[in-house]
């Protein structure tokens, strides 16, 4: 049984997980199962996420282009401009109903159905077999459809729940817990473990706080926002592959001068964990 440097691990969900933003399979899930003539219809959804898109850009270029020098403001000011981008937005789908008309079953079927990253289950199954809690922390808006694709190799899923009538069935509202990097860092804060070393592994912006607040703080992936955050922001950042995982003191993420490590896979997550 391998023996890990950490006594738990909290990821994000999303394509660090997952190997696809699983967003549009709950909105197409939601409206493949209404009446047809029903809306919202897909069009509609494909105009919502146009619109999410093109302000998303439009507050990276504001904040990430140009002169270092000619940046007005902290790390902090962006994320919580770029969280009153996903307030509004998820104040839109909720407005429009979206989600309207799902069931606990539909969304627990697309959740076993969620394609996982290479080596993540591989990974996360072999941590939890040797003892150390696996968390899940995601902005996703279903923790049912997570907690199903995560089944097996998971202690808790903290997330979003979308909400439900009488007669079972979505309304189109969700309960929002989780929606900011400032709402991981709160949560990742409150389920670190409380006797040994805590890893926190996601691909975006939104897991920056967190993966900061983390004795060991892992990016996924090759997200250009989060690297030009990092960039622009002058946080420290090392690429640890899987041959130099044996050359990474742990113990260098959590001083001062704090690194995020910068891996390509979950394989490399499971070396680089692993103790020597």
């Amino acid at each position: 049984m391998p023996i890990y440097r950490v006594d738990k691990l909290i990821s994000d969900f999303d394509e660090t997980i997952s190997e696809k933003d699983t967003i549009q399979t709950l909105v197409a899930t939601a409206i493949q199962n209404r009446n047809v003539g029903d809306v919202p219809t897909i069009e509609e959804w494909k105009q919502m996420v146009e619109w999410y898109r093109t302000r998303y850009s439009r507050r990276c270029n504001k904040w990430l282009n140009g002169p270092r020098e000619h940046c007005q403001g902290t790390v902090a000011d962006f994320l919580s401009d770029m969280e009153s981008l996903d307030v509004a937005s998820i104040g839109k789908v909720m407005n429009k109903g979206f989600l309207a008309g799902l069931r606990q079953e539909q969304l627990r079927k697309a959740g076993k159905q969620v394609q996982t990253r290479e080596g993540a289950r591989a990974c996360l199954s072999e941590m939890h077999s040797a003892g150390v809690s696996v968390e899940v922390l995601s902005a996703n808006w279903s923790q049912v459809f997570v907690s199903e694709a995560v089944r097996g190799f998971c202690d808790a899923v903290v997330a979003n729940h979308i909400l439900y009538d009488e007669q079972g069935y979505s309304t189109g509202q969700i309960e929002l817990r989780v929606v900011s990097a400032h709402d991981k860092w709160r949560y990742f804060k409150s389920r670190r473990s409380k006797t040994g070393l805590t890893a926190y592994v996601g691909d975006s912006v939104s897991d920056l706080r967190a993966m900061l607040e983390a004795d060991v703080g892992i990016l996924l992936g090759e997200n250009q926002t989060f690297l030009r955050t990092i960039d622009r922001f002058q946080f420290s950042i090392k690429r640890v592959t899987e041959e130099s995982c044996h050359s990474v003191d742990c113990s260098e993420t959590r001083s001062a001068n704090k690194h995020i490590l910068h891996v390509d896979s979950w394989k490399t997550v499971n070396r680089l964990l692993k103790q020597t």
